[in-house]
């Protein structure tokens, strides 16, 4: 924070963008048909966000239980807290399709393989 406004974490998002770019990669090296790509990059896009948004999340939680003892300051940290575990939630739901689909294929690939 500063002056009251949050400053953007550039090196939390680039490693998020890594996160699921290394996803992608990983799938598509191992031939991940075209046609899974938009279930692919959902699961890419939510697991890169979950890995971000619990780190947020742990912060918050520091910050929460470090400050001084003011009920204003608890107030505002709730409400920050909160915000951070409605993300995650957001995407915990969100994923859950992508993720499926994708588990699903991969047994099956592994079904075929010797």
């Amino acid at each position: 924070m500063h002056d009251g406004k949050m400053e953007p974490d550039l090196q939390q998002a680039r490693r998020t963008a890594v996160n699921a770019h290394s996803i992608v990669i990983k799938l598509k090296e191992m031939d991940l048909p075209d046609d899974l790509d938009d279930q692919l990059a959902l699961l890419s896009v939510d697991l890169g966000d979950l890995w971000s948004a619990q780190n947020t999340l742990a912060g918050l939680l520091e910050s929460f239980i470090g400050s001084p003892p003011d009920w204003g300051a608890v107030g505002d940290s709730l409400v920050d807290l909160r915000a951070a575990v409605d993300h995650i939630g957001w995407h915990a739901d969100s994923v859950r399709e992508p993720m499926n689909t994708l588990t699903e294929y991969a047994y099956r690939r592994a079904e075929e393989s010797p």
